[in-house]
């Protein structure tokens, strides 16, 4: 090592003016470091970079494969749930009449009314409301009859194949009339038309 350095001092001293030695050194030392200093930022640190990009993208990689490889082995379950979704969305859709079923509908509930001995005093379809897939139709009505003919009245329109729901239910103004007690009663019946329409948010906020 002391010869190759000589050789090295000498080949300064002939190649350069002649320099203190401390000089000389610190010039060695530093021809010496420089090219490692190249090669680690040249070479080495931009293939740390490299395969640490690669490293990056392998780990996301590997965890796309496994959550397609998860949806994989659900996909039979997943698929089983929405034909059930879709057979209970059907089934519920066959209750709500179309447009065109909705005045047979509602002059059905005004003959189930009248076969229970009610009489109408009124009966006044309200504007549609509408809802994700179906329209709301609610319709206030006031019959006057026996309190029994009412509960029976509510009764059969629970029994229709259509989805008919009754609220706001009020009762007064007795009369007793050959020996029997008629009330004038009020509700609001609410029936529901299909439209296979999801609504958007805006439309909702309204």
């Amino acid at each position: 090592m002391r010869k190759k350095d000589s050789k090295f001092t000498a080949f300064l001293d002939k190649k350069y003016i002649p320099l203190d030695n401390r000089i000389k050194l610190g010039i060695a030392a530093l021809l010496l470091i420089l090219p490692i200093v190249v090669f680690y930022f040249v070479f080495y640190q931009a293939n740390q970079d490299t395969i640490a990009g690669l490293e990056k993208k392998s780990a996301t990689l590997a965890d796309d494969i496994r959550k397609l490889q998860q949806k994989e082995r659900n996909k039979p379950q997943l698929v089983a749930e929405v034909a059930k979704i879709e057979e209970e969305f059907e089934r519920a859709a066959q209750m709500l009449p179309k447009e065109q079923e909705i005045p047979s509908l509602l002059k059905d509930i005004s003959a189930l009314g009248q076969n229970a001995g009610l009489d109408f005093l009124s009966f006044v379809p309200r504007p549609e409301t509408p809802r994700d897939y179906y329209n709301e139709i609610p319709v206030d009505i006031t019959v006057r009859g026996p309190y029994h003919s009412v509960g029976y009245f509510f009764d059969q329109i629970s029994k229709l194949d259509r989805i008919v729901s009754v609220s706001n239910i009020t009762m007064g103004s007795p009369q007793k009339v050959t020996g029997e007690m008629l009330l004038d009663s009020q509700c609001q019946l609410m029936t529901y038309r299909f439209t296979n329409v999801k609504i958007s948010e805006d439309k909702k906020k309204k």
